[in-house]
């Protein structure tokens, strides 16, 4: 895992697209923070790149990197009971083997008007045919989070479900009510990312879109937000304890 991450580290340096995207989205985020007075985590840090925008986060990972402040795993976090204000995880929970236990831990350590905020996979009428076809992390859109089967499916941290995000916050959406009514509220839930984040490629692809044209694929991207359910690559969604 460490020589993938190294080989992120290097693209991220690299590739205005991809920090002119991240840069808006860790914006995004930092704007949504609770204001607790206890300490922020970003689980599943990997590169590390959101301290250039809030120095202060914990920085973590489930393994150990160097530029990282600690690493665990997310389903048992070594903090005491209400000692955390904010969890941020970008593009973390699909990767997580039991999310609905990883939650309940959320519950433990989060303190009142603490707030958890996703980055996540979303599969629009566009995108679910990039997900389910040409991705190279699995669409499993029948495993039954809330039944406990997940597990026996996971074994390493690089495994994934993209259909994870959707299956708990819309397909499953009351369940997770139904499980957390007394614990947390959903403050914000939007679809985001239409083409710039496909077009960038990521870190694992190239640019589809040269330098000087950003800008006009930025102002694209602001055009087709009435169109959102559609073409949505993202969905971001912020969660308070309550």
């Amino acid at each position: 895992m460490g020589d993938i991450l190294k080989k992120h580290r290097e693209t991220w340096r690299h590739k205005k697209i991809l920090r002119d995207i991240y840069r808006d989205w860790y914006a995004m985020i930092v704007g949504d923070l609770s204001a607790g007075k206890q300490i922020t985590v970003e689980l599943g840090s990997g590169t590390g790149n959101l301290k250039e925008f809030k120095p202060d986060i914990v920085s973590s990972d489930v393994d150990p990197c160097d530029w990282l402040d600690m690493n665990f795993d997310a389903h048992e976090m070594p903090f005491h009971a209400g000692s955390v204000s904010n969890i941020v995880m970008i593009d973390v929970l699909h990767h997580l083997a039991d999310p609905i236990r990883f939650f309940h831990e959320c519950e433990r350590v989060l303190e009142k008007g603490g707030r958890i905020i996703l980055l996540e996979p979303y599969p629009s009428i566009v995108s679910w045919f990039v997900y389910k076809f040409l991705h190279p992390e699995p669409y499993l859109a029948k495993i039954d989070y809330f039944g406990r089967t997940a597990v026996e499916l996971k074994t390493d941290p690089w495994d994934a479900n993209v259909a994870a995000p959707f299956i708990i916050f819309y397909e499953k959406e009351q369940q997770w009510h139904d499980e957390f009514e007394k614990s947390f509220r959903i403050i914000t839930k939007r679809e985001m990312s239409f083409i710039l984040y496909p077009l960038s490629g990521g870190f694992e692809y190239p640019s589809l879109v040269p330098e000087f044209a950003i800008s006009f694929f930025v102002w694209m991207e602001k055009m087709l937000r009435p169109l959102r359910k559609i073409m949505a690559f993202r969905c971001y969604i912020v969660i308070e304890r309550k």
